[in-house]
């Protein structure tokens, strides 16, 4: 019996590796020709390609890892089907359920590999990526949203400034607790202000506290104007692509969020998929098998992957849909991810308890 469940783990893993490299070199073909429009003429070299290529793998292993699961639980019982392995399995006095568990087993440990490890790999890559992409901007700006704090560099004709909010109403643009680092040449200078706005692309400071660092000179402003490089738009747009946050500060950036009045159904609903995602592959897989085990030795398989392959991305669409419910309706997230999870788990053993009355 361990020999027979070893087995099974064994096949299933070689059947996940076999068609994740498969998937990774056609997507990183097509993200070729994809990059060759993205990136600017001077950059279009091997070399770029090359490290952008790398740069998207983990990304593509991470997204396309649940299809991975689909295709190669199909395949997996395809083969034991046409090698008559499933039906002496069954005879010797393993159930479907059986047979499932090192199949279990395996996707878990492969769920596992790509939430601990390869989450924050893509994490770092995807923000390299983006900086890659978008250099020219990344040269004149970058903003931060850590432990509770707002922070941003921001470039100029006057230096380089250091600037920590503590509180910030991103609707109104209204910013208090602020602290400013400027830096030119040889001259370094602390501002710390109560409140200031933002307003296109100024940002205004109101009772400044101004400190020369080196000369130790003091000056006290009602008013000072700094002149950013960026806008509303590109705070937003630094804090949206919450995707490239890892697994362990999920916590502490919903946290962030919620302080800012950022924070959406949506993001924690993503956070909880990706925490939960081991578990929604193993979801997957025991849906498809109620299909794939179905399929007779003289059967066309090609019907059975593809009745299982539209069932697998049928939940994608589910749950693509209980997101825009989610973020429309303000849905708890907890509440929508029991949606997305009860309704393939009651058609899968639905399936499979057909097999196993069979």
């Amino acid at each position: 019996m361990y020999k027979i469940k070893r087995y099974i783990l064994k096949t299933s893993g070689k059947y996940i590796a076999l068609n994740q490299l498969l998937i990774l070199f056609l997507i990183i073909f097509l993200n070729l020709i994809e990059l060759s429009r993205v990136i600017e003429k001077e950059n279009q070299s091997l070399t770029n390609f090359f490290y952008l290529s790398i740069l998207k793998i983990p990304s593509i292993i991470n997204e396309t890892s649940s299809f991975v699961v689909i295709i190669s639980t199909a395949f997996m019982f395809r083969y034991l089907i046409s090698n008559n392995e499933l039906i002496s399995m069954r005879n010797i006095g393993f159930s479907i359920f059986d047979i499932f568990k090192p199949l279990a087993v395996g996707i878990f440990l492969y769920g596992l590999f790509i939430l601990l490890i390869l989450n924050p790999i893509t994490a770092f890559t995807n923000i390299e990526y983006d900086n890659y992409i978008n250099n020219k901007n990344k040269n004149m700006y970058s903003i931060n949203f850590s432990e509770n704090n707002l922070w941003i560099k921001n470039i100029n004709d006057d230096g380089i400034f250091y600037i920590n909010i503590k509180n910030f109403n991103i609707k109104e643009m209204l910013a208090e607790n602020i602290e400013i680092l400027s830096i030119k040449n040889e001259k370094s200078e602390l501002f710390i202000s109560s409140k200031g706005q933002i307003n296109d692309k100024n940002f205004i400071l109101y009772d400044v506290n101004q400190f020369n660092i080196l000369d130790n000179k003091y000056l006290y402003r009602n008013e000072y104007k700094l002149k950013l490089n960026f806008s509303k738009e590109n705070i937003l747009t630094s804090n949206i692509n919450y995707k490239n946050i890892p697994y362990y500060n999920y916590l502490m950036h919903v946290k962030t969020l919620k302080k800012f009045n950022l924070y959406s159904s949506e993001v924690s609903l993503y956070y909880l998929s990706e925490m939960l995602k081991p578990f929604f592959m193993i979801l997957l897989a025991f849906v498809v098998m109620g299909f794939s085990a179905k399929y007779k030795r003289n059967e066309n398989f090609f019907k059975i992957l593809f009745y299982s392959v539209l069932f697998g991305f049928s939940f994608y669409v589910l749950r693509e849909v209980i997101n825009k419910f989610t973020i429309t309706f303000d849905i708890n997230f907890i509440y929508s991810y029991f949606i997305i999870f009860i309704i393939p788990f009651l058609i899968g053993l639905y399936k499979v308890i057909q097999i196993e009355n069979d």
